[in-house]
């Protein structure tokens, strides 16, 4: 195992540069996409919302004061993008986001139909038998994905880290060396607040997410809209326990459009867990009847009682968290993310949500596994 020191970054001014513009130099796509790819084979993924006025995201920025630096960068994107460090060489990359950053949400709009995309694969669970040792764990499974260990901290919300996957910032000619490229060359990397696809937050909570079958859901015209990522955002900033990241699921439509349609595992160190799906155009939300709980890739709510046969990573999962009762340690943890990786696993990860502990394997090289660590608040603040 490789140990990294990290410490949490500090809030500073608010970040000088409009968003739509980072996503303009880092896609080479218009500022008001919907999405963000890398390649034409890559599936789009829905970042945000939609933007009022036009037919895709428009992610906002608040503004700031000019700048003096030469490179155009802010202190705040400077200081930000100077502390990326390449810790693996598949390639995975940390980096402190130093100022603020503000996730669009669209008043009332709604979200289009689902494109038809090839499907992620992955595998969540959470084993919360051990009080003192609750685990969060995630294979994030598709084609190629470089990625991004972020640590956020912003002035109005919870300090974070998460997990990015930067193939939807930087093009792979760059992306192996990017830590050797002048500032301004990784300006691309300021939108990667906005990408997270797992993470843990500082009161102990952690999230992830896996792709599903079309859950026909209907927006509904009075709420607020944010997208499939986006809404990870919201709740690892805003959500101290699972009945606040509930109420922000409440709170929004979910928009799932250009990218796959997602369900979301979120747990607590309460012990508390919620599978949180869209099905028959209803949200559904399933809490852990067991000191542990889990998904992969089909809608549990679509399935009446046991969901036994569904699919082989699901049962083996269920079957070592029975035989433990839910209590893992975090080396047998990642020894079950190995064995229900597949061909195209890009990154195990496990996230303490005791100590704020973090392992991360890329491309399935357990035995390399990287350590950070993130300052957790005590229970009760």
């Amino acid at each position: 195992m490789r140990h990294h020191r990290l410490v949490r970054p500090h809030s500073a001014a608010i970040v000088a540069l409009c968003l739509a513009l980072l996503l303009l130099a880092g896609c080479g796509r218009a500022a008001d996409t919907a999405t963000l790819t890398a390649s034409p084979e890559r599936p789009s993924v829905s970042l945000l919302t939609p933007s009022a006025t036009a037919s895709g995201a428009t992610a906002r920025v608040a503004p700031t004061s000019a700048t003096a630096r030469p490179d155009g960068l802010s202190d705040d994107e400077a200081a930000t993008l100077g502390s990326l460090e390449q810790v693996d060489g598949y390639p995975l990359y940390t980096m402190h986001y130093y100022g603020d950053y503000t996730p669009a949400v669209s008043p009332g709009a709604g979200a289009g139909p689902v494109e038809s995309r090839p499907a992620w694969g992955c595998a969540l669970f959470v084993a919360l038998g051990d009080a003192g040792n609750q685990l969060y764990g995630r294979n994030f499974d598709w084609e190629f994905s470089p990625a991004l260990l972020l640590f956020t901290d912003p002035a109005d919300g919870y300090a974070s880290v998460s997990m990015v996957d930067i193939a939807y910032l930087v093009d792979e000619a760059r992306v192996r060396r990017l830590a050797e490229l002048p500032l301004v060359e990784r300006r691309e990397l300021l939108a990667a607040p906005l990408l997270p696809f797992d993470g843990l937050n500082e009161k102990g909570l952690a999230i992830g997410m896996a792709a599903v079958p079309p859950g026909d859901m209907v927006p509904d015209p009075a709420k607020a809209t944010v997208g499939s990522l986006g809404v990870i955002r919201l709740i690892l900033d805003g959500a101290a326990d699972v009945d606040e990241a509930l109420a922000i699921f409440n709170r929004y439509n979910v928009n799932m459009t250009g990218g796959p349609p997602l369900h979301y595992l979120v747990a607590d160190r309460s012990g508390r867990s919620l599978l949180v799906e869209f099905y028959r155009g209803e949200m559904v939300v399933q809490p852990n009847d067991e000191p542990w709980h889990l998904a992969t890739n089909f809608l549990r709510a679509a399935v009446e009682g046991s969901a036994a046969g569904q699919c082989w990573r699901y049962d083996q999962i269920q079957r070592r968290m029975a035989e433990t009762e839910g209590q893992l340690s975090p080396a047998e943890a990642l020894d079950l993310l190995g064995q229900v990786a597949q061909e195209g696993t890009q990154w195990s990860v496990v996230y303490s949500l005791s100590s704020g502990d973090v392992q991360v394997a890329m491309g399935q090289q357990y035995e390399a596994a990287h350590s950070f660590h993130l300052p957790l608040t005590p229970a009760g603040d």
